[in-house]
């Protein structure tokens, strides 16, 4: 017995088929006349309108300018209900996606009475809407929003106010958390410039207590006239000396040398004890003290003045974000009204519905014919 090649094969199943060619061509032509009638006159067809948008550039956000500011410390701020992260991004995405924002286009359009379920309750209006809406990014990480339905024209006004309704709740959200931000700025800014005074009279009363004005030209002022006592002591003691040797303790030079002497040892242990820091001579004694204290405050001062110009430059910009009414989604390519259908897709279904019917139609007839030459090779051994 030879074997049968798949030439032969296609032939023989390409006999069978012409044998019922009437059989065929019915099983495949009533179909596809059914399918076509049905798609081309029947079923509503479908049109997408979509619109591709530019998301907003990410604004840093409040935790992280006050954190940056108060030394990374965010966890107070955290706890005031800031928003915490900059992502403007995932907040346009969360908008796009929330039920109150297709709820308002169900009501605005009237959807439920457009698909035929007025009546129906809110989650079934939304689950159709949803159907037919799609929000996703597209290879250049753009928004890409579209919209099906069978009116071209409503599926381009829905777009439309989807977008115009996005931007308008994101730039509420925007204002509110300026809003929250800037109370909670202007609560540390009170706060700041309270600390601020205080630190300040403190200061001033340090200043005047100690008779502390600028420590390190006081150090050097009385240095300077410690030495210049000493240097006139040293010059009295050597006339001193002098005096002494060539006409006595007794002479009346010697007892003015002796006087003047007292009075400069008077004056430099009156100025190591503090007697003249009335006039910006400070106790040496004291100064390391007074010159460590005096830097301290003024240190703090410092602290909190930068602290204080920082929030309220941060405070003044969150006004100004509060005030502002800005377009905020960037719409690259608008909708536009797309006659194309999209749904259904005749030529492809009628192609389909052509090859599946062929199919089974030589199917049938090729085991129509393998069963009869079956039956007539019985009837042969037989």
């Amino acid at each position: 017995m030879r074997d049968v090649d798949f030439v032969e094969i296609c032939l023989q199943i390409l006999n069978n088929d012409l044998k019922h060619f009437r059989f065929v061509a019915a099983f495949v032509l009533i179909p596809t006349i059914v399918v076509f009638v049905l798609f081309v006159w029947v079923v509503n067809p479908k049109y997408a309108a979509s619109a591709i948008v530019a998301p907003p550039a990410n604004s840093p956000s409040m935790v992280e300018l006050l954190s940056g500011m108060l030394g990374g410390s965010s966890s107070m701020i955290s706890l005031q209900g800031l928003y915490e992260t900059g992502n403007d991004e995932k907040a346009v995405w969360t908008i796009l996606n929330s039920w109150e924002l297709h709820y308002m286009v169900v009501e605005r359009f009237n959807l439920a009475e457009h698909y035929g379920l007025k009546g129906r309750k809110r989650a079934d209006l939304l689950n159709e809407f949803r159907k037919n809406f799609g929000l996703k990014r597209n290879k250049e990480e753009m928004f890409f929003v579209y919209f099906k339905d069978a009116d071209s024209r409503l599926a381009v006004q829905i777009v439309e106010f989807v977008l115009e309704k996005a931007d308008s709740v994101f730039n509420a959200f925007k204002t509110r958390q300026a809003r929250q931000a800037s109370a909670y700025l202007q609560s540390r800014l009170d706060s700041c410039k309270h600390v601020l005074d205080s630190l300040v009279s403190d200061f001033v009363n340090f200043q005047m207590v100690n008779d502390v004005y600028e420590p390190s030209m006081q150090l050097d002022a009385t240095i300077k006239y410690l030495s210049g006592l000493q240097n006139i002591r040293e010059e009295v003691d050597l006339e001193l000396n002098f005096e002494k040797l060539d006409r006595g303790e007794s002479s009346k030079r010697y007892q003015e040398l002796l006087k003047r002497m007292m009075g400069v040892n008077s004056a430099f242990a009156g100025t190591l004890n503090g007697m003249h820091s009335d006039i910006g001579i400070i106790k040496l004694q004291k100064s390391p003290q007074l010159y460590s204290e005096f830097l301290r405050r003024k240190s703090e001062i410092r602290i909190q003045e930068a602290m204080y110009k920082m929030l309220r430059q941060q405070s003044e910009l969150m006004r100004m974000e509060e005030a502002k009414r800005l377009t905020n989604l960037l719409v690259l390519e608008p909708p536009w009204k797309n006659d194309k259908k999209i749904f259904p897709m005749c030529g492809l279904i009628l192609t389909f519905t052509i090859f599946v019917t062929f199919f089974f139609a030589s199917l049938l007839c090729n085991f129509k014919e393998c069963v009869r030459s079956e039956g007539l090779a019985g009837s042969v051994w037989t």
